[in-house]
């Protein structure tokens, strides 16, 4: 007996002497996936174990290198890919047991790499990102001259989960990440239908985004509402219900809501997120300064949408819970998470498959925004927490700079009583310098700040306490301007009548009815944009007789230039360029505030331009 355990102990020692290198390498690679999105390619390698590797870039190949490993024989040595920024992928043995892949891409691509460790059901993972910064730079340009133009309610609606993170999965293999897409296109198609609406995805398509860029895609919008839709799971297969969650900054309302959170918080790792672990939100003195007010106009919505979703199916929670979801710490936008129903319950897996339960939920989801969003009228956030600066910010510089001439003359500065304010819960720069009669502009150089710095309360402030003067006759020069620069029609040619507002009417709707401008509007009734406009308030409007109106069209319309849109332009931009106003390029073209510039598209400019 001892004889034979000795010559198979041999034959083991002999066979693993001769075999190849290769033949022992403990690493494998197991699969090779691949998404496509807008802005980026995703190629994902499935590893064994935590292998290492080492990464180079070589023209138009990314090639990495792996120590001790082999490749899955099932898995083909050369894969077509064809998607953007990518042509193939293919594995080739080396030396010593090594291993190289070698991807294809194109040019003017960037390519990130980082490994994510093994989560649930997810192994070691390295995770290849073919990025296109143009394609990404232009998706932002886009976005932020909707939220410029804005003259709708905009509503960004977020599916959840996505592209390698599939979300809760049903009996019936029903992923969460596939119905909460076809819920939000609808719930997308539904509201664009709506005069007044305008509702965008953070994802269309079967890919993943992180968290902390579904909040820069809602900011760079400047969204009224913010909604992220999923379907629950729970281990107990009778659990059923929809529910409605919104942000909690101290604890979760119930130890359900708790363990929901946890698990929805782990998106961005299971998902692939490369700082997924990293609890990336906004500053904490922010959060609480804000989110106050926010999460209480939240629950308000969050309560329209329960009972709307009431009339679908059964609802879980009569009450709106609460949790800290990451996905939902924006401090200037109302933000709701809607669990739409249970994919672990089969029944509701299986009407959750249906596309008439799908639109269902949307219509639901759909009345309770236009129900809130008309009590509540849109307007541009008070707080932008981004690292870009908008346009806001850079009227805000030129009026600092201004400022700057004034306080830096010896004999200005001695005119000027410089006396301190206490920063009360709730305030806004805007806020602090109407009330004190100066400007944001003088506020930030005077204390040193920036737009983007927070505003803490109890936080003492310096107030230049006699630009009073100077304030009031800058902001009657510049609505006059503005007025000027929209109404330039003869008095004789107006007549004026009294309307009453009616639900859904917005200052421009009452504008176009009247054959009148919003400046005209605001002007006629002493108001200001951001004031509410309720239903049954009685409007002043100035009504053009057509004959006039139609002169003064084609006055201006007399005598142009022609202008092709160029990378990058806005019309702000071009408007400063030409020494020319947006509001005369919108007159000119015919736009609205919500269109958007195209690339190469023809702008008329006014003959007297530059």
């Amino acid at each position: 007996m001892n004889r034979i355990i000795k010559i198979a102990a041999l034959a083991a020692f002999l066979l693993i002497f001769f075999l190849p290198p290769h033949a022992l390498a403990q690493n494998k690679i197991l699969n090779v996936r691949h998404w496509a999105a807008p802005d980026h390619t995703r190629v994902v390698i499935d590893t064994s174990d935590d292998i290492p590797y080492t990464v180079e870039k070589v023209e138009r190949k990314v090639l990495i290198y792996f120590k001790d490993t082999k490749y899955f024989r099932a898995l083909p040595h050369e894969i077509i890919l064809h998607k953007p920024g990518i042509a193939k992928v293919s594995a080739a043995a080396l030396p010593e047991a090594d291993l190289i892949v070698e991807l294809l891409v194109a040019e003017r691509v960037e390519a990130k790499v980082f490994k994510l460790k093994r989560i649930e059901d997810k192994p070691d993972r390295i995770v290849i990102d073919i990025e296109f910064p143009e394609v990404e730079k232009q998706k932002s340009q886009e976005r932020e001259q909707v939220k410029v133009s804005r003259k709708n309610k905009i509503v960004v609606i977020d599916p959840g989960h996505g592209g390698e993170d599939p979300g809760a999965v049903g009996r019936y293999r029903t992923q969460e990440k596939k119905v909460v897409l076809e819920i939000g296109r609808k719930l997308k198609s539904i509201l664009n239908k709506k005069e007044g609406y305008r509702a965008f995805l953070t994802r269309d398509g079967d890919y993943y985004v992180p968290f902390k860029k579904r909040l820069k895609i809602a900011r760079e919008y400047g969204a009224d509402l913010f909604i992220s839709i999923h379907a629950d799971a729970f281990k107990r297969r009778d659990a059923r219900g929809s529910s409605v969650y919104c942000l909690s900054v101290r604890g979760a309302s119930s130890e359900a809501a708790k363990l929901l959170a946890r698990q929805e918080n782990l998106a961005d790792i299971v998902g692939g997120s490369p700082n997924g672990e990293s609890n990336d939100e906004s500053d904490p003195i922010v959060l609480n300064m804000f989110q106050t007010n926010t999460i209480n106009t939240s629950k308000v919505f969050g309560s329209n949408v329960l009972k709307k979703l009431d009339r679908v199916g059964h609802v879980k929670f009569s009450q709106v819970q609460e949790a800290p979801f990451r996905v939902l710490k924006l401090p200037e936008i109302p933000s709701v998470l809607v669990e739409t129903a249970y994919i672990s319950n089969p029944r509701e897996e299986r009407l959750l498959r249906t596309g008439k339960y799908q639109m269902e939920i949307a219509k639901a989801i759909a009345a309770a925004v236009t129900e809130f969003l008309s009590a509540h009228p849109s307007s541009a956030p008070d707080l932008v927490v981004t690292k870009k600066e908008d346009k806001k910010e850079e009227e805000l510089k030129e009026e600092t700079k201004k400022t700057t001439d004034v306080t830096e003359k010896p004999e200005a500065t001695s005119k000027l009583q410089i006396t301190s304010y206490k920063v009360t819960k709730g305030d806004t720069l805007e806020k602090i310098a109407k009330r004190q009669g100066t400007t944001v502009g003088a506020l930030l150089k005077l204390n040193t700040m920036k737009l983007r710095d927070p505003l803490y309360a109890g936080r003492t402030l310096k107030i230049t306490a006699e630009e009073k003067e100077a304030v009031v006759v800058s902001k009657k020069n510049k609505l006059k301007k503005a007025v000027l620069e929209e109404e330039t029609i003869p008095e004789s040619a107006q007549s004026v009548s009294v309307y009453k507002v009616k639900k859904g009417d917005t200052l421009d709707k009452v504008a176009k009815k009247h054959n009148t401008t919003v400046s005209a509007l605001l002007k006629l009734n002493r108001m200001k944009l951001k004031d509410p406009l309720y239903a049954g308030k009685k409007l002043k409007v100035t009504e053009i007789e057509k004959e006039g109106k139609q002169k003064h069209q084609k006055a201006a319309l007399s005598g142009t230039l022609t202008y092709r849109v160029k990378k990058g332009d806005t019309l702000d931009k071009i408007a400063r360029k030409h020494n020319t106003s947006i509001s005369e390029l919108r007159r000119l073209n015919r736009m609205k505030r919500s269109d958007v510039l195209y690339f190469d598209q023809k702008l008329k400019l006014p003959r007297n331009s530059s």
